[in-house]
């Protein structure tokens, strides 16, 4: 009987621990069935929810893990921790990439032995992973023509794109131009700068190598001689210009653009402040010209650049030498001119404009007085009419002027 007795109590010890770890055991199955094991997302996904890791839809719960610490366009897996009710829930965030890139094809034309690489063909390129450009067959950027290219997109997981364009391979056959360079006279002794203001241009290549042969000037002794220019781009393609240099003593008195250019400079460095507007510059240089120079009824026409030296320099002259001397003043100090002759000759003033159309512009005093300073056509042409017909001019060769 009593060994009956402790028989029962052994199996009824056994069956409540039975009970018991079948209760552990439903509670962990219980628990781990919460969460879907694994979610899977695309690469991009921006709106990740708590409900797509829950099984049960009508259970609510909260991201314990936080999201932005998760590059959404990286593949990858990426634990994650939600919390429902007051318990804690893990699983697994699959991020994956399946879509192949997509891009905007660009056609290109390059030069014959010109090489560019594959992305240069595509622009736009759509997706989350970084993506490489290949060719699927090397082109023949040596071969002159066009022909068909085939570009692979490959993004980081292996998903692949093929575009088709088209290159063109252009083959340069157009020699340089050299501009700039022409017949000159110097004088002898003078040092001379050959390549001055000569340009060379070229519809592929931008800096050519310009070469110049002066072998045969002699600048001790008179005489014509010839110079040549040459110039090469990196096809073969050259370009050669031959021009005449002639050498000659110089004239007395003779006064060269530069040293013009520094007398100029150093008149409007005394008389123009750098907050003036052009009108105001304008204003300034034709009271100087006006009140410096002094009236005579003579001058040598043949050269502007003389008769402007000495207008400025010696103070004298006609109404050549006050025009000229405004010209200079003008154009260095940035002031768009020009030379107007009255019909007939005898008289030289300027046309100037300040950034609001062309007037007039005549320095020269007149005995029935007046100042031309920005007129109109009708001003200047009512005056004209008044005074013996004063400037009279072909208004078919120059700009009209504003109405006021």
């Amino acid at each position: 009987m009593q060994v009956r007795r402790k028989r029962l109590k052994k199996r009824i010890r056994f069956s409540f621990f039975l009970v018991i770890a079948l209760a552990v055991v439903l509670f962990i199955i219980f628990s781990s069935n919460k969460l879907n094991k694994t979610v899977t997302i695309e690469a991009g996904t921006k709106d990740l929810k708590a409900s797509q890791f829950i099984k049960n839809k009508n259970t609510t719960g909260t991201f314990v893990t936080d999201l932005s610490s998760i590059n959404m366009n990286m593949p990858g897996v990426y634990k994650i921790e939600i919390k429902i009710g007051n318990k804690v829930y893990s699983s697994k965030l699959k991020i994956e990439d399946t879509i192949a890139p997509k891009a905007e094809l660009v056609n290109q034309e390059v030069w014959t032995e010109e090489k560019i690489d594959a992305k240069e063909f595509v622009k736009n390129i759509e997706d989350f992973t970084e993506v490489k450009a290949s060719f699927k067959e090397q082109p023949d950027f040596s071969k002159a023509g066009e022909q068909k290219v085939f570009i692979i997109l490959e993004d980081t997981s292996g998903n692949k794109t093929e575009l088709e364009g088209l290159l063109k391979v252009k083959e340069d056959t157009e020699p340089p131009v050299i501009e700039g360079a022409h017949d000159q006279t110097v004088f002898i002794d003078d040092k001379i700068s050959y390549k001055k203001d000569v340009v060379v241009t070229d519809n592929r290549d931008e800096d050519i190598k310009l070469e110049v042969d002066s072998s045969d000037v002699n600048i001790k002794k008179e005489g014509s001689y010839k110079v040549i220019y040459k110039a090469a781009d990196s096809s073969g393609n050259t370009a050669e210009k031959t021009v005449t240099f002639k050498v000659i003593v110089k004239p007395k008195g003779y006064v060269s653009k530069e040293e013009l250019d520094i007398l100029a400079d150093k008149v409007l460095a005394g008389i123009i402040k750098g907050d003036m507007s052009k009108i105001e510059k304008a204003k300034v240089i034709y009271n100087w010209v006006r009140g410096h120079i002094s009236y005579v009824d003579h001058s040598d026409k043949s050269d502007w650049v003389k008769a402007a030296y000495q207008g400025i320099k010696k103070g004298s002259g006609d109404c050549f030498n006050y025009f000229a001397a405004a010209q200079e003043l003008l154009t260095r100090a940035g002031i768009q001119n020009q030379e107007i002759i009255k019909l007939g000759g005898g008289h030289y003033w300027s046309l100037v404009n300040c950034g609001n159309g062309w007037y007039h512009f005549d320095t020269t005093p007149r005995i029935s007085g007046g100042v031309f300073f920005m007129l109109t056509d009708a001003e200047i042409t009512e005056y004209s009419r008044k005074n013996g017909n004063s400037h009279v001019w072909d208004k078919t060769k120059y700009p009209a002027t504003p109405l006021n």
